[in-house]
């Protein structure tokens, strides 16, 4: 039947038996008999033609629904002569076969708009807010220019599409086959190799870019024949191979090159993250099953039977893959088969240790009922409740059941995932091949455990692993170090309260479980846990006292972090203040602590951290003159060096207290080598005082040249004779009106003794110049009340700007340094794009992005409790509004920065993001800077994509997926199930507890 039946009755005429040309009537008579007349169709009302030409020339030209009667209709009929002189029109394209219109043309004006219409178009305002900073004098303005991509900053980074002349080509081609002979000629050289591979990458032959890869891909192995182990090369490889390649054909390649050298930890490294950090290939055995690979290949290296790599140390290495695969294990969520390799590592590596601290204990987990039962009779929405649920066992579930017996304390029906036996965790753990590797080690294993070890970038780099690779932290406890141990105690809080407070709630935000951060459930028990661990590392070291004494130091540090955190966070009791000194007081009795000075200083030091609960520092103060009467007592000579540091510290904490004149009777002391109190005459004597320090400063720089470049692990966390006569000197001028000359002092230590150049061939010196930085700061930061009377206004002024000066070299230099990263995030009064650049070219990974992520923060706070003091007696809600949306939008923009998507992005950016892609703390503070009401949860989804695409191991990032983007909760948790990673509640066994 037809679509429209006026066209030609009912039924389509499929043959047409019977025409009729004579008259302007037709006739069709069907197959069937059945017979219609076709000029019906005209007198349907429906179809009233307007166009009364076209009506003529169907009256006078019969339509026909063959074609070749048609034309030879129209050549024996002759036309009538006032017929030919009419203008022919146009035949319509449809007749009554077709049964309804056909549009046969379309119309090409419809396939391109050119500009939409007015009311169409969105209006576009260039005036945007931004965080009003009350310290600068800023003049709104309200002006419209249009965009100059030749004079804007970033117009240089706009790639611009230029075509290249013949002449520019044979030229290339020229210098290309002239570099291919001096790598024929001299391919010892590594310069030849990589200026080959660059020509290659410029394309002289025109040829498409797998054509162009290969070339590079052959040229790189060809060199990497030459250049067994060159960072450089091995580097090149890996990135054209990555970026030409899938990651199946990239692992193939390199296996290959494993298969020539075994013990190159680059390439171990980038086959892990061909797998590990690819969607498709991401599996935790299929990881671990490379980490087996690799780490029994480290442990046979020194008995290959080749005897080619005989002499190859490969424990560090092994270290390296060690730390690399716990965290792995932790960002997996695997924190039982970690913390069991972790015990295994610690007992495999010293004879008869046994880490009972690592082990579950069925009775310190009886709270968790409790907790669920709240959460499941709560009556929130299943999806919230595993969400919950989930968290908690996180919390508390985290150590491996002990080896069952008779009397292991655990119920039936168990959770088979914490039965970790010692083949499970096995071949990730071998013994180390050299004793003097087991400190690295058990530092590894207290960092892995989320303890913030490391403050300066020397000893970054010492323990961590290349940040450009795999191996950088995701746990933001990392950053608490300055916290834990700080540089100075000569600023007050109110310099540095602000920036802490920020700093503590970043902290709370991002943490995860397992973690000691008090507002967590289960903090408490992953506490005692880690304090234990400290405690059995010290025991292990017991015949090595410089090691034991580091973890006994860090215990210090760590209850000191506890404390600082609840001080924050308004947590601190009576009763928990009252614990901690009771469990140091006990550890300072033992015997082999009891006549160490450093630890009764690390005492002192937590004693005036608790200040804020007791503001009468005399605890703190007691302490140290107890440790002054008992070594002068003793007649203990000032120039041990933990002596030295105990007489400094009480003097920055006076000066700190505002107590001049017995702050500089203490650094007199350690200037004269003699103990408190010293002979009035000699205190009159200052003169007598800094020459006789200077004489020992120029000792101590004589005994530093004939030391090795190279320093042992202890000494990063001991005492230094010569830092600290060197801070007891300069403070000392500070304090005595004379801090031109300790400004001249340090300048000329740093151009000279400990210049940039000579700390690129030093590892000491490297580390010398970056702790004479962070005190070059301290000097600078001293108390203008503790100047004298002679400091004026420019002064202060002059100061500022050296101290920025000063920050900014030190962050080039040492991009890790956290005192140096706290403090470029604390100048306030800096021009935000000063500020934020420096911290783009730091190439400090995710350090730089999240103390700039502070500094925003930071300026947030600052310019609300400006506004208000501004506004006494005033409700401005609307501007406090404008300042958290400028504020969000700032610390958006920092995060948006390094992303692909931005077309302004530069090449410092672009690089950032090559480090930054594969950190999941990247992405969780983006998600989290999006979740809220000014944000579609289409954008939150497209970037948890993109984050999961980038990081598809770490499972703080489903989980943060979950709450952020809750619709996608049950592909979030198909996608866990499929990698294998650590899912301690399955939403069907809370369903069942939820109704039961």
């Amino acid at each position: 039947m037809s679509l429209f039946p006026a066209y030609g009755g009912s039924k389509p005429p499929p043959a047409v038996k019977e025409t009729t040309t004579e008259g302007t009537t037709q006739a069709a008579t069907f197959s069937d008999g059945y017979k219609v007349t076709t000029e019906g169709w005209k007198n349907n009302k429906s179809f009233d033609l307007e166009n009364h030409a076209i009506a003529a020339e169907k009256t006078t030209s019969p339509l026909d629904t063959s074609s070749e009667d048609e034309d030879t209709s129209r050549e024996g009929s002759p036309q009538p002569p006032e017929q030919k002189e009419r203008i022919p029109l146009r035949r319509l394209e449809f007749d009554a076969s077709d049964g309804f219109y056909v549009d046969k043309q379309n119309n090409p004006s419809y396939l391109t708009i050119k500009s939409l219409a007015r009311l169409s178009r969105p209006r576009y305002k260039l005036k945007l807010g931004r965080l009003w900073d009350a310290s600068q004098n800023f003049h709104w303005i309200v002006h419209r220019r249009k965009v100059d991509w030749k004079s804007c900053r970033y117009g240089k980074n706009v790639a611009k599409e230029c075509k290249v002349s013949p002449e520019e080509i044979d030229d290339l081609q020229a210098e290309l086959n002239e570099c291919r002979v001096l790598v024929a000629r001299e391919p010892q050289q590594l310069e030849h190799w990589i200026r080959q591979h660059k020509l290659l990458g410029r394309n002289p032959d025109r040829a498409n870019r797998l054509a162009v890869s290969e070339q590079q891909l052959h040229s790189l192995k060809l060199a990497l024949e030459q250049h067994t182990s060159n960072e450089e090369l091995l580097q090149l490889y890996i990135e054209t191979a990555s970026a030409t390649y899938p990651a199946s054909q990239v692992a193939l390649l390199i296996e290959q090159l494993l298969e020539r050298n075994p013990f190159e930890y680059t390439l171990w490294t980038a086959l892990i993250m061909a797998t590990q950090g690819t969607m498709a290939r991401c599996n935790a055995n299929d990881v671990l099953r490379i980490y087996e690979n690799s780490m029994r290949r480290m442990h046979l290296g020194h008995t290959d039977t080749t005897k080619k790599f005989d002499t190859l140390d490969t424990d560090p290495i092994m270290l390296k893959l060690f730390y690399n695969c716990a965290l792995f294990l932790r960002q997996m969520g695997h924190s039982n088969r970690m913390f069991a390799m972790l015990k295994m590592a610690l007992e495999m590596n010293v004879m008869g240790l046994e880490v009972d601290c690592l082990v579950a204990e069925a009775e310190r987990e009886n709270t968790l009922i409790e907790f669920e039962e709240v959460v499941l009779e709560s009556g929130m929405p299943l999806p919230e409740i595993w969400t919950r649920v989930e968290l908690l066992r996180q919390a508390y579930c985290y150590l491996p059941y002990p080896a069952l017996g008779g009397n292991s304390g655990i119920d039936e029906g168990i959770d088979t995932e914490r039965l970790v036996f010692s083949a499970d965790v096995c071949s990730y753990v071998y013994p180390l091949k050299s004793q003097t590797n087991r400190l690295h080690l058990y530092l590894l294993i207290v960092q892995v455990t989320k303890i913030p070890v490391v403050r300066s970038h020397c000893l970054a780099d010492r323990l961590c692993t290349r940040i450009k690779q795999i191996g950088e932290s995701e746990a933001i406890e990392m950053m608490l170090a300055v916290l834990a141990d700080r540089h100075t105690y000569t600023s007050s809080v109110k310099h540095t309260g602000n920036f802490s407070v920020a700093l503590l709630n970043l902290a709370r935000e991002m943490s995860v479980t397992p973690s000691f951060m008090p507002h967590f459930l289960g903090s408490d028990l992953y506490e005692d846990t880690v304090s234990g661990l400290l405690l059995k590392c010290s025991e292990a070291f017991a015949h090595e006292e410089n090691s034991r004494r580091i973890f006994i130091l860090l215990w210090f540090r760590f209850k000191r972090l506890l404390l600082v955190i609840r001080k924050l966070m308004k947590k601190l009791t009576e009763a928990y203040l009252k614990e901690v000194r009771h469990r140091i007081r006990q550890l300072l009795r033992l015997e082999e602590n009891r006549h160490v000075a450093r630890f009764f200083t690390e005492l002192a030091m937590f004693e005036f951290e608790a200040l804020d609960w007791n503001n009468d520092p005399s605890p703190a103060f007691n302490v140290f003159q107890h440790v002054v009467d008992w070594q002068r007592s003793s007649n203990e000579s000032l120039d041990n060096p933990d002596l030295m540091h105990v007489y400094v510290i009480y003097a920055e904490m006076l000066i700190s207290r505002n107590d001049r004149k017995k702050a500089l009777e203490m650094l007199i002391c350690v200037c004269l080598q003699k103990h408190a109190p010293i002979d009035p005459e000699d205190s009159a004597d200052k003169s007598a005082a800094l020459q006789n320090s200077m004489n020992v400063i120029q000792m101590e720089l004589e005994l530093l040249i004939a030391a090795p470049p190279n320093m042992a692990l202890e000494e990063f966390f001991s005492s230094n004779k010569l830092l600290l006569g060197l801070r007891c000197h300069c403070l000392t001028l500070c304090l005595l009106s004379r801090a031109d000359e300790a400004d001249q002092l340090l300048h000329g230590l740093l151009k000279d003794q400990f210049s940039r150049e000579k700390a690129l061939t030093s590892e000491r010196h490297r580390f010398m110049r970056e702790q004479l930085l962070e005190l070059y700061m301290v000097v600078l930061q001293v108390p203008s009340s503790m100047v004298g009377k002679d400091s004026t206004e420019p002064t202060t002024v002059r100061s500022s700007r050296q101290l920025v000066q000063l920050v900014e070299q030190g962050l080039e230099e040492f991009p890790r340094n956290m005192a140096l990263l706290g403090r470029w995030a604390n100048f306030d009064k800096l021009p935000w794009y000063k500020q934020r650049a420096r911290f783009i070219r730091t190439k400090g990974g995710i350090l730089s992005v999240l103390h700039l992520v502070l500094a925003a923060r930071c300026r947030y706070v600052l310019s609300l409790k400006q506004s208000e003091d501004a506004a006494v007696g005033q409700e401005v809600p609307h501007l406090n509004v404008a300042f958290e949306i400028a504020a969000r939008n700032r610390v958006i923009h920092v995060f948006e920065t390094f992303l692909p998507t931005n077309v302004n992005r530069s090449e410092i950016e672009a690089e950032q993001y090559q480090i930054l892609r594969r950190n999941s703390l990247y992405w969780r503070c983006y998600l989290r800077c999006l979740s809220d009401k000014y944000t579609s949860f289409d954008r939150s989804k497209e970037v948890l994509l993109t984050a999961l695409d980038e990081c598809p191991w770490d499972k703080a990032l489903y989980m943060d997926g979950a709450m952020y983007v809750p619709q996608e909760l049950g592909h979030l948790q198909d996608v866990m199930i499929e990698k294998q990673l650590r899912i301690y509640a399955m939403i069907e066994e809370l369903d069942i507890l939820r109704d039961s």
